[in-house]
């Protein structure tokens, strides 16, 4: 939990003294404990990440706020709240010395008490370390996934508090700029809804997501698109301003014993979405509208494979002789199989030209007469370029 959050909370009613919410802010801090205190040198009993809970009992003039303030600073705490009870005014000293140390000062309502705070900061950090449990467990199914039998996926599912009767997607989204932020915990908090469960793994710029339960492709793309602000971001967003993802989604799938390829196809379609326009790329099967696409798709294994078995001769012949079969047959069907345009890029004559073609027919055993083999060959040519563009590769 974040001081943003903690402002965000109505019932808590802290008001900010110091410190605008902005990405980069002190607001931006991770509240890892809540300690009241009025003592005034409490840095022996703080620690990095505290939210400092003061009446301010120890409060006597100027000097004292310096004091307080400082060993805040050197505990490295996540920020201060005071409450007005016992002072009744916040001095003004306390205000410039947490403004001269970037130390986050919230004021507490009149009738708030701190024992609320505390709850709320302990409940959420439970919360939290329940869930960075439960991705380690998510990450121990997501590393096996497709490699274990359905029934031992069935077995991960239900102790992760999934349903294996339910459909499920599977979502691959990566961080391609902005701040740094751990993407599965914001895909958790802004993916959760009624009716579905989350299965989180991944690390803090690129996490697997597995969707069991109400939802379609359709449905998670437009969820991703509001979760990261185009620019135009309420304050709330602060934190994810700047932020841009690429993400790829599968169809959902009804049985366990798909979920192997349907990660898969979630990754396939992350890769190609990278480089994508606006702050959100979203590459998913359905999307596929050409050829690159449909290539980026399939596998590297799958692509590597068919280069292999119908250009694998002509790169072994152009190895042995230093020749230039493999660039030829490449400008031979980008120009759409022009002998003179072929010959005029090359710089050879067109007989030479015939006569390359021609050992390019016998090691292939393709024929550029026919449309069906110059389109193998022209995919073969594709799958390979493909194949490097791969960072799996």
């Amino acid at each position: 939990m974040r001081l943003s959050d903690l402002l965000a909370r109505e019932d808590l009613r802290l008001t900010p003294v110091t410190g605008p919410a902005s990405p980069g802010d002190p607001l931006d801090r991770e509240v890892l404990r809540a300690y009241p205190t009025d003592l005034p040198d409490p840095r022996r009993y703080l620690r990095s990440g505290d939210l400092v809970l003061t009446s301010g009992v120890w409060y006597t003039g100027p000097a004292d706020c310096e004091r307080f303030a400082d060993a805040l600073w050197a505990a490295d705490v996540a920020g201060l709240v005071v409450g007005l009870i016992v002072l009744g005014e916040l001095p003004r000293a306390l205000v410039e010395a947490c403004e001269r140390r970037r130390l986050p000062l919230l004021l507490a309502a009149p009738d708030q008490a701190f024992g609320a705070i505390s709850e709320v900061v302990t409940a959420e950090g439970f919360a939290a370390e329940q869930r960075r449990a439960e991705r380690v467990r998510a990450q121990t199914l997501l590393d096996v996934l497709g490699q274990i039998p359905p029934g031992e996926v069935s077995a991960h599912l239900r102790l992760l508090g999934a349903d294996p009767g339910l459909p499920t997607a599977a979502m691959a989204v990566t961080l391609t700029g902005g701040p740094e932020l751990d993407l599965p915990e914001l895909l958790h908090e802004g993916l959760t809804r009624k009716g579905r469960h989350l299965i989180v793994g991944g690390t803090p710029r690129e996490a697997i997501v597995l969707v069991n339960g109400r939802a379609s492709r359709k449905s998670l793309a437009d969820e991703l698109r509001a979760l990261v602000p185009d620019g135009r971001g309420a304050p709330g967003d602060a934190r994810r301003q700047g932020v841009s993802i690429a993400a790829g989604i599968s169809e959902m799938v009804a049985s366990v014993s798909q979920l192997g390829e349907a990660l898969e196809t979630a990754r396939r379609g992350m890769e190609s979405a990278r480089g994508g326009p606006g702050p959100v790329s979203i590459m998913s099967v359905a999307d596929i509208d050409s050829f690159d696409l449909l290539l980026a798709a399939l596998p590297s294994s799958v692509r590597r494979s068919f280069r292999d078995h119908l250009l694998g001769p002509v790169e072994e012949y152009d190895a042995r002789h230093g020749s230039e079969l493999l660039r030829t047959l490449d400008t031979f069907l980008e120009t759409c199989g022009s002998w003179q345009r072929t010959a005029d890029e090359l710089y050879v004559h067109v007989n030479t030209l015939r006569y390359r073609m021609q050992r390019i027919e016998e090691l292939t055993g393709r024929r550029m007469s026919s449309m069906r083999d110059r389109t193998d060959l022209y995919l073969a040519l594709r799958s390979g370029q493909a194949a490097r563009d791969d960072p799996a590769t």
